[in-house]
C-alpha cells in the first residue's frame, strides 16, 4: 500500500467522523447528504454541484446526482446539524475567544433568475460608479482558534433587502451576535470595524455585558473631561507614548499608541479610546471597554483588532478558492443551505489546522499542498489544496463507507468453532 493511499484512507475517515459529529441525531437522508456535500466540496474545492458530484464516484447517471443535490438543498436542513456543528467549533476555541463581525457580498451582477436580488455594494471594486451591483449581503461572525489562531464561522447568512421578511442589516446583526453570545463566555471579545460605530450596538454590548473593541468612525461625538470634543479632535491633539510592533498589512510595522479615558452618548459609562499613530495617514481610533492596567494591555487590543484581517481573508477564502460567487442554485433557501455546507467544510479545515504540527496526517496535507511560502499566517488555501490532492488518489467515493459494517474492537480474539 503506497503512503499516498493510507493517506487517502486517513483523510476519508477524518470527513467521515466530523460529519459523523455534525449530524449526530439527524434521519438517514440528512446524514448521507452531509456527508456528500462535505466530501464533495473538499475534493473539489468547488460549490457547483456538477463539480461536487464528480469525486463522489456514483453508480448512477452525474445528472441523477445533480438533482438529487439540488432537491436536498432547496428543502433546507435540520437545526440540529448547525447546533452539532457550532458545539464542534465551540470546543476549538480558548476560554477567552476574540470575536470578529463584519459582512460581506455576493455579486451576481450578470443573474435575472436569482430569487430576491439586490443591489450590494461591492468592496473589490475600484471604480466607484460601477461599485453598486446585483447581488445579496452576507452576515458572517468569526472566531480564532485557540493553537492555529485561524477563523471559524459562527454565524453566516446571505440575505436580500428586497424579501418579504427583511427588517434591516441591524435586525440581521442582532440576531448573529445573540446567537455566538448564547455560545461563548462574558471573557470574549467582539471585534468590530467602523461600520458597527452606533450607538445601538454599544448600548447592546452593554446590555449582554460583553467585552468590545469597535473602531471609531470621524463623525464620532466623545465626553472628555466634562466637554463633548468631535472624536478626530481628541486624536490629533495627541501622539503616541508607547511603542510597540504590531503586524499590519502583512508585515511587521512600527507603530505609538495613546489611551484617553473617554465617555459616548449611547450611555455614559467610561471608556478607553485606544489611539494608534504611525499605521497610515489617518491614526486609528479604537474604543473598547476592556480595562488597560499597563502597556501591554493596550498594545493587545491594538493587536485583538488588527488580527480582524483574518475574516477578511476568510471571505476571500469562500470566494477564490471555492468559487462561491459562481454558485447555480438560485433559490435563498437553496443559496443558504449551500453557504452553510461550506461553512461546515472550512470549519473542517479549522479541525485540522488545530491538529499538532506533529501530526502525520497534517504534514502529508501540507506536504501535498507543494506551497511555496514556508510560514504562513492563515493556511485555509494549503489546508484545501492539500485536502483536495490527497482525496484526487481515491478510487470510490465517500458512500461506500457509510455501508460499511463497524470494524470489531478485538478481531485477533475471535475463535473459529470447528464445523
Amino acid at each position: 500500500m503506497t503512503h499516498s493511499t493510507t493517506e487517502t484512507y486517513q483523510m476519508k475517515r477524518e470527513i467521515l467522523n466530523f460529519s459523523k459529529k455534525i449530524t449526530k441525531g439527524c434521519g438517514q437522508v440528512a446524514k448521507k447528504f452531509a456527508t456528500d456535500m462535505v466530501y464533495g466540496i473538499a475534493a473539489s474545492e468547488s460549490i457547483i454541484l456538477s463539480n461536487i458530484a464528480d469525486p463522489l464516484m456514483e453508480d448512477t447517471k452525474k445528472i441523477n446526482v445533480v438533482d438529487r443535490l439540488s432537491r436536498n438543498l432547496s428543502e433546507g436542513l435540520p437545526k440540529e446539524i448547525e447546533e452539532n456543528y457550532l458545539r464542534e467549533m465551540v470546543k476549538l476555541l480558548p476560554p477567552d475567544p476574540v470575536i470578529f463581525v463584519d459582512d460581506s457580498d455576493v455579486t451576481k451582477p450578470h443573474g435575472k433568475k436569482f430569487e430576491g436580488l439586490c443591489l450590494v455594494r461591492d468592496g473589490s471594486e475600484t471604480n466607484e460608479k460601477a461599485r453598486y451591483k446585483k447581488g445579496y449581503h452576507v452576515a458572517e461572525v468569526t472566531a480564532m482558534t485557540a493553537s492555529s489562531r485561524q477563523p471559524v464561522s459562527l454565524f453566516s447568512r446571505i440575505y436580500s433587502s428586497k424579501t418579504d421578511d427583511f427588517i434591516s442589516a441591524n435586525e440581521v446583526t442582532k440576531q448573529s451576535l445573540e446567537q455566538v453570545i448564547g455560545l461563548t463566555g462574558t471573557e470574549s471579545t467582539f471585534v468590530f470595524d467602523r461600520g458597527y460605530d452606533s450607538n445601538d450596538t454599544f448600548l447592546f454590548m452593554y446590555k449582554h455585558e460583553r467585552q468590545f473593541i469597535i473602531r471609531l468612525t470621524e463623525n464620532r461625538k466623545l465626553l472628555f473631561k466634562g466637554k463633548w470634543y468631535p472624536a478626530p479632535v481628541l486624536r490629533d491633539s495627541r501622539k503616541g507614548k508607547i511603542k510597540s510592533e504590531v503586524w499590519f498589512d502583512s508585515e511587521s510595522k512600527e507603530c505609538w499608541i495613546s489611551c484617553v479615558n473617554v465617555r459616548i452618548t449611547a450611555s455614559r459609562k467610561p471608556l478607553k479610546l485606544v489611539l494608534v499613530y504611525g499605521l497610515g495617514e489617518t491614526p486609528m481610533m479604537l474604543a473598547t471597554n476592556k480595562p488597560i492596567k499597563s502597556k501591554e494591555d493596550a498594545v493587545n487590543i491594538v493587536r485583538a483588532y488588527l488580527s480582524r484581517w483574518r475574516i477578511e481573508e476568510y471571505f476571500r477564502a469562500k470566494k477564490q478558492q471555492y468559487g462561491f460567487e459562481n454558485f447555480r442554485v438560485r433559490s435563498l433557501i437553496s443559496i443558504n443551505t449551500l453557504n452553510q455546507f461550506l461553512t461546515y467544510c472550512l470549519g473542517f479545515l479549522g479541525v485540522l489546522a488545530e491538529k499538532p504540527d506533529w501530526n502525520t496526517l497534517k504534514q502529508a496535507i501540507f506536504k501535498k499542498a507543494n506551497a511555496i511560502k514556508e510560514k504562513v499566517l492563515f493556511f485555509y488555501y494549503r489546508i484545501s489544496k492539500g485536502v483536495s490532492g490527497l482525496l484526487a488518489h481515491a478510487n470510490t467515493g465517500i458512500r461506500d463507507w457509510l455501508r460499511r459494517p463497524p470494524r470489531e474492537k478485538y478481531p485477533q480474539l475471535r475463535m473459529k468453532l470447528p464445523a
